[in-house]
């Protein structure tokens, strides 16, 4: 009756995709990650930082760096 995957809550996961995207300040995307679904966001950081192919400039005093690990809405 139910194939592959079953009825059991477990089993959601086996299809699909998760994507991990990395943008710059004005949401240009400068790095990307694709992992099963069933993947948790934290196992997904690694990959996408090490997926950036621009090298990041130095920070400074005036230019500092940070990162904000967070959903982003779809934009409507």
């Amino acid at each position: 009756m139910w194939g592959k995957t079953g009825a059991n809550p477990t089993d959601r996961g086996k299809r699909g995709v998760k994507r991990s995207l990395l943008t710059e300040a004005q949401g240009v995307p400068v790095g990307v990650a694709v992992d099963g679904a069933n993947r948790h966001d934290l196992k997904l950081v690694r990959p996408t930082l090490d997926s950036v192919v621009i090298a990041r400039p130095e920070p400074t005093l005036e230019q500092p760096q940070g990162m904000c690990l967070d959903k982003s809405l779809p934009r409507t």
